[in-house]
């Protein structure tokens, strides 16, 4: 059993428990007579709970044990003398630090709480719990306050959190917080509701009479802490150090941030949605996707910021300093930009309708390529507007007002039948107002990203790609996102946080089960048409692109779950169709070689390439990752080719909704990342009537 340490406060528990152990022999004659009325005299409560803690050690008793016997003591002489004013002093449970006195009653059943304290003593320990409210409420904000200053050195803190949790739960402010690097990622401060009764009350059922404050961290310092996807709504951080703070994904909506330092902040994916930041500092910060619609942003310097996709959807922007900031695809309908500084600012693409004020907007050399206007008169009431880089036709579209014509562009790296039905399905997916550009790329990274600068010249919307590699692709990615073009990958997808920032879908198939349902139709096969013979496997793998290295891994886990004997005889990498000749030098240099596998569409193509260029097809038979074709569909009907199955990744669904996923993207309907994932198909000799039903989307590919 748990005991209450001296100057501890005695838990509940402990009270009911201890209280049935006590033996009330010594209470005949009342030993403790002299120290109960000394107890009894004192009037405030809390002076006699102090007193009580000091008679409890003197007698060598508990406190709990203590309290039960000194109101046994009042219950007697209150019973004995009834012509007497009752001599019971009440004292709360709250009082006496038991517990909270709810929940008490909640262990508690009413009948074994009346054995204990009786009627009167459960009354007026209520009473009294009501009015030690306050007291105790100012005690747990002058704790939490405690806790926030002892730890604000500490970046993780426990404690931390829980104390901001307790003052916003009380509505209690903390004005000038210094928790500076502090890791509070997710914190929820949005538990004060006021009561609040009026009209409004009543016009939403359920009827609502408390209103929500935010809580007052005014003049913080939490100078580069992270707070990412926290909850600070309506909270007062006016004039607060935020310098280099993360609020990527942050409701902060109804936020003050006045004359706040948001300098270098990272507040992508922000929800600012009526907040004030009437002179804030947000220079260089990143607002990418933010949501800043009718956000109050006059006077502050926001020069040189990045806010791709941003929402200032009738946002306040008197004055604002926005020189070389970064707004392509920005949205601004109906937002008042009056006298604000948009010099040297890049615009593409940016939405100015619905009544958005440029009077006297600098616009000095700012660049408004496919900037969407709702009057002609709207620009040239800017200032300086004749040096910003316009459209060829940009009168002609305000003039005729409807949703842009798109380019989208899909960047093919490899002749494989892959790239050729990603094509197929984008085209498909194509209209009047969505125009697709199909450009060969040379393997190789470099090549990669001399490809895409070339599409960003050129004005493109969006691009399709299959990343060259992992890590390296990632500049010029983020290249394109920065100039306003929509990125979508392909049979590759990066890791989320990575992604989030420069591609806003991937569509893939799993590339670990391709490789498993490959190696499991080639051990099946293997079982029927090798039986007492070995299975020797030469590979050709294409692991030198990391995006195809979990197809080989995939195959190696097939392998072993089948519990197959096999040998990896020998193995090489596929770039290009150069390789063949590296893959019939394998051939030739290990005749044992029964079995070729395929890691990637080129790595599958070249291996049966080689098998038929060397005379092989009835010795050695190819199995592997390789996308539907009509070539590769009549290989899968012809009894006499080597080729025995592919997996097919589905690009004429992948092309069809990358375009879609696109568009979507560009018309404003959608700016976060998805993975979508896309079944694989397994096509294979021994199952003809499958393959003859794709026939005909095959004959489409070519």
């Amino acid at each position: 059993m748990n005991r209450s340490s001296p100057g501890e406060e005695p838990h509940l528990q402990n009270l009911s428990t201890e209280s049935n152990d006590i033996s009330l022999d010594e209470n005949d004659g009342h030993p403790l007579a002299e120290s109960f009325q000394r107890v009894n005299l004192i009037s405030d409560d809390y002076l006699r709970l102090a007193v009580i803690k000091q008679e409890a050690s003197q007698n060598q008793l508990s406190l709990a044990a203590y309290i039960h016997k000194l109101e046994q003591y009042n219950q007697e002489q209150q019973s004995t003398d009834r012509t007497k004013p009752p001599l019971l002093k009440p004292f709360s449970i709250l009082d006496a630090k038991v517990s909270d006195f709810v929940a008490w009653l909640e262990m508690i059943s009413i009948i074994k709480l009346a054995t204990v304290l009786g009627e009167a003593a459960i009354l007026i320990a209520f009473i009294s719990y009501l009015f030690s409210l306050p007291y105790q409420q100012q005690k747990k904000i002058e704790d939490a306050r405690n806790v926030l200053v002892d730890q604000k050195g500490q970046q993780h803190s426990d404690g931390r959190i829980a104390a901001l949790k307790t003052l916003d739960s009380l509505c209690a402010s903390n004005a000038g917080l210094q928790a500076p690097n502090a890791q509070m990622v997710g914190i929820q401060l949005n538990q004060c509701h006021q009561f609040s009764f009026g009209f409004s009350s009543f016009q939403q059922w359920p009827f609502r009479f408390s209103e929500h404050q935010g809580i007052d961290l005014s003049y913080a310092n939490l100078d580069r802490a992270n707070l990412a996807k926290a909850n600070l709504e309506k909270a007062n951080l006016k004039g607060s150090n935020l310098k280099g703070i993360n609020l990527s994904e942050a409701n902060l909506q109804g936020a003050n941030l006045q004359g706040a330092n948001l300098e270098g902040a990272n507040l992508e994916g922000a929800n600012l949605q009526g907040a004030n930041l009437t002179d804030a500092v947000l220079q260089g910060s990143l607002l990418n996707n933010a949501n800043l619609t009718k956000a109050n942003l006059s006077r502050a310097k926001m020069n040189q910021v990045q806010a791709l996709w941003a929402k200032f959807n009738d946002a306040n922007l008197h004055r604002t300093d926005l020189r070389q900031a970064n707004l392509n695809r920005s949205i601004f309908k109906g937002s008042d930009l009056y006298k604000a500084n948009l010099q040297d600012s890049s615009l593409q693409s940016a939405d100015f309708l619905d009544d958005a004020n440029l009077r006297s907007t600098n616009l000095k050399n700012a660049n408004l390529s496919k900037a969407s206007f709702w009057a002609l008169h709207q620009l040239k009431r800017a200032k300086h507007w004749q040096s910003a880089t316009k459209s060829p036709n940009w009168i002609q579209t305000i003039a005729r007002p409807r949703s842009p014509r798109l380019r989208i562009g899909l960047i093919k790296s490899a002749d494989s039948t892959i790239f050729k039905a990603y094509e197929l399905g984008m085209r498909r997916a194509a209209n009047r107002r969505v125009e697709i550009w199909s450009l060969q790329s040379a393997s190789g990274v470099k090549n990669e990203a001399q490809t895409i600068r070339e599409l960003i010249d050129s004005g493109i919307d969006a691009i399709v790609l299959s990343p060259e590699d992992p890590l390296e692709s990632i500049p010029a990615l983020k290249e394109a996102y920065q100039a306003g073009v929509v990125v979508i990958t392909v049979d590759f997808c990066f890791d989320e946080e990575v992604a989030k920032d420069m591609v806003f879908a991937c569509f893939n198939t799993d590339s670990l089960q391709m490789g498993a349902d490959s190696a499991q139709h080639l051990t099946q096969w293997a079982s029927t048409h090798l039986q007492g013979q070995p299975l020797n496997i030469g590979v050709v793998d294409s692991a030198e692109y990391e995006r195809y290295y979990p197809n080989y891994q995939g195959f190696l886990n097939g392998m072993a779950a089948s519990k197959v004997l096999w040998t990896e005889v020998s193995s090489v990498d596929a770039f290009d169709r150069n390789d063949i000749e590296d893959v019939k030098a394998m051939l030739s240099k290990n005749p044992q070689i029964n079995i070729l596998w395929g890691g990637s569409n080129l790595a599958t193509e070249i291996a049966v390439a080689a098998v038929e260029e060397l005379g092989l097809q009835q010795k050695v038979k190819v199995f592997g990752i390789l996308d539907l074709s009509k070539d590769k569909a009549r290989m899968l009907l012809d009894p006499s080719s080597p080729l025995q199955s592919i997996i097919d990744q589905a690009g004429v669904r992948i092309g069809y909704k990358a375009v879609h996923a696109a568009v979507a993207v560009l018309r404003n309907q959608k700016t976060d990342y998805v993975e979508y994932p896309i079944a694989h198909r397994l096509l294979t000799q021994t199952d003809k009537e499958a393959v003859k039903k794709l026939l005909t989307e095959a004959n489409s590919i070519q």
